[in-house]
């Protein structure tokens, strides 16, 4: 089971390719995605973890990508463990970012987070997709 996803703001910038000198359009995503139950809300948290005999996997489409024109974008993810304190540590066996062709047919690409977690839900995971691309390719 996977919550949605709670977002922050979307950061998008101007920065040049080293390697190149070209301009290239850098968007940030990031936000949180909890694993195996709701976030918690209000003040204490009381709430139990539960573990888990086997790795859970999530895979969603982040609802403030852009669309991408280009699929070959560079994608840089990061991911944390952002779950209550006490609680057993679970631990991400894997992040990934990319992009994917649209679901419904368009000639667009959008990003898709998958994060694979072991050990207790629920898990809040932190997450970081940084995708750079040149300005002509976004949508």
């Amino acid at each position: 089971m996977t919550s949605p996803l709670l977002c922050e703001r979307r950061l998008d910038h101007l920065v040049t390719d080293a390697a190149t000198g070209q301009t290239m359009r850098g968007t940030e995503y990031s936000g949180v995605m909890w694993i195996g139950g709701e976030p918690p809300t209000g003040g204490m948290f009381f709430g139990r973890s539960v573990p888990v005999a086997k790795a859970r996997v999530a895979s969603v489409l982040l609802p403030d990508s852009l669309p991408y024109l280009d699929p070959e974008a560079t994608v840089v993810t990061q991911t944390w463990v952002s779950s209550g304190p006490g609680d057993p540590n679970p631990i991400i066996i894997a992040g990934q970012a990319e992009l994917v062709p649209d679901p419904r047919g368009a000639r667009v690409y959008w990003v898709q987070l998958t994060i694979r977690v072991a050990g207790s839900v629920p898990a809040g995971i932190g997450y970081r997709v940084v995708v750079e691309v040149h300005p002509d390719k976004v949508g």
